[in-house]
């Protein structure tokens, strides 16, 4: 019985030491689960600090520009994992933002950390790991030893899904642009084009809106409202006019999915409307926060809301008419008046 229980333990210890020799841990058991899915399999790079890292005088690889981290430059893809192992004699840190540089020593400048990842102090023989799920470049230091520096370069997955056409809602193909549709009362034909075809996070579209009257082509001067309603949840409203039977309003998109275009409130009439669908991608070159800071700047400019003079577009169409035909109306009325003798 004595022996059965060695032996048993003996098997046990065996299968534990070949699974961390040959790495069957959880992380590859369900890389082995997603590619049976179909999906990509996500990877765990390693990357170590190694020794003599704290000391800036000991030059580590002979190479330059010296290597704190090995490798200083990495690239990995969305939602791969990277693990900082510290080899060296001292606690460190990987934190993102832009490091001191060599010049630290001189001027005692501590690194700029820009908030997106933070390990924290690790001791030497310790791990940190860290797993990037936004396509983008990023660089990090040693808040300890800021002339550490280093890069992760994170490439989108999905950017090998993004399609060179335009696509509907659900992700179909858009065989030709611009699309048009009839408002319900069958009086006016909306069309809608976009450019860049293809829309991506944080890239700047322009939406070509057209009107044509059955009964006066292209009407002139009519309001609108151009409405951008993205995963359910409407995320700009802009009160427009369309001059000569066009309108081309801007537009970044921070966030990518299924989108809704929706031309509301023509001529000011709620039933007046029309409705067009689309998907917006992640851009592959940019993080989801630099795309996030580029559409706030961008729309904000483009389209400035907090305007304390703002003239609803409607106004701006009887003003216009006001003009158009009441100045000639008054000049006529004057000199008949004038003629009849009354003033």
């Amino acid at each position: 019985m004595l022996h059965l229980t060695f032996l048993f333990l003996f098997i046990i210890s065996s299968f534990s030491a070949t699974s961390r020799v040959f790495g069957y841990n959880d992380f590859n058991v369900n890389n082995a689960y997603a590619e049976q899915r179909g999906e990509k399999a996500s990877k765990n790079v390693i990357v170590t600090i190694p020794k003599g890292s704290a000391n800036p005088e000991v030059d580590i690889t002979k190479l330059a520009p010296r290597q704190w981290y090995l490798p200083r430059q990495i690239t990995v893809q969305t939602n791969d994992t990277i693990t900082w192992t510290n080899n060296d004699t001292e606690a460190h840190t990987v934190t993102s933002g832009v490091s001191a540089g060599i010049e630290s020593l001189m001027n005692n400048k501590r690194g700029t950390p820009n908030g997106i990842f933070d390990s924290g102090s690790f001791k030497p023989g310790q791990s940190w790991t860290h797993i990037f799920t936004n396509p983008g470049t990023y660089t990090y230091f040693c808040t300890i030893h800021p002339w550490m520096e280093g890069i992760v370069r994170v490439q989108g997955i999905q950017a090998q899904n993004i399609p060179n056409y335009p696509v509907d809602a659900s992700g179909k193909r858009i065989s030709q642009l611009p699309m048009y549709q009839f408002t319900p009362d069958g009086k006016l034909e909306v069309g809608l084009s976009w450019d860049p075809g293809v829309l991506l996070t944080g890239k700047e579209i322009s939406f070509f809106v057209t009107f044509f009257d059955r009964a006066n082509d292209k009407p002139n001067l009519l309001p609108f409202d151009f409405v951008l309603i993205q995963n359910g949840k409407e995320i700009v409203r802009l009160p427009s006019i369309a001059q000569v039977g066009m309108n081309v309003p801007h537009y970044v998109f921070a966030n990518s999915g299924p989108t809704t275009i929706r031309i509301e409130n023509i001529g000011g009439a709620k039933s007046a409307f029309a409705e067009f669908g689309t998907t917006v991608y992640d851009n592959p070159a940019i993080s989801s926060q630099a795309a996030s800071k580029i559409a706030a700047q961008r729309n904000s400019a483009n389209n400035p809301s907090n305007n304390l003079f703002r003239v609803s577009p409607l106004t701006l169409v009887y003003v216009a008419y006001a003009v158009i035909f009441g100045i000639p109306a008054a000049v006529a009325v004057t000199y008949f008046m004038y003629r009849k003798g009354i003033i």
